[in-house]
């Protein structure tokens, strides 16, 4: 049973890579982001929208919520990809108690890399948490707290850097040989 963890910092193309991964391997695959922005769409009134916008990252116990919901899922027994998460130690310590991932993806781009692709993105699917200030921010979180749980990984010889600069298809390319 493949249960994979995605990390990088944001833009380097963990969601996509996911999703081609999820269809060669045949599992599923989701993040954090995602699983809280179909909360927020639900409910926009709730504390977590605003969070968000601010850029800044959901309380452990709701993190840890939401993960262990979409984890109770049938379709995950098999195995999943998840993108993005955890990304800080005290995520890591309360998700370790449950989840031991088989391989942790680190695809890494430089800060500059992802500032471009992520002021790209926010034009084309008009993510207002993708602005300026708001990326510098989330960038600074992901240095601050998420590279410290991606050496936690490194220690168990888990982490499998990936270079993320490339098009596409040689990303994808670079992840598959893993998987041979």
């Amino acid at each position: 049973m493949h249960q994979i963890l995605i990390h990088g910092p944001q833009g380097c193309g963990k969601g996509t890579q996911a999703a081609l991964l999820s269809r060669r391997l045949g599992i599923p695959q989701f993040s954090m982001g995602y699983l809280l922005r179909q909360i927020v769409k639900q409910d926009p009134g709730q504390e977590i929208a605003k969070i968000i916008a601010g850029g800044n990252l959901v309380a452990d116990e709701i993190a840890m919520k939401v993960l262990g919901d979409r984890l109770s899922q049938s379709d995950t027994h098999t195995g999943f990809i998840l993108d993005g998460f955890p990304r800080e130690i005290g995520q890591f310590l309360a998700f370790d108690k449950t989840i031991q991932p088989t391989l942790v993806i680190y695809i890494k781009i430089s800060q500059e890399e992802s500032i471009a692709r992520l002021l790209k993105r926010a034009v084309l699917e008009g993510r207002e948490d993708d602005n300026l200030v708001i990326i510098k921010h989330r960038l600074q979180i992901f240095y601050k707290e998420t590279v410290p749980v991606i050496e936690m990984y490194r220690s168990r010889g888990l982490v499998r850097e990936i270079d993320g600069s490339g098009p596409i298809p040689e990303v994808e390319a670079q992840i598959a040989a893993l998987f041979r």
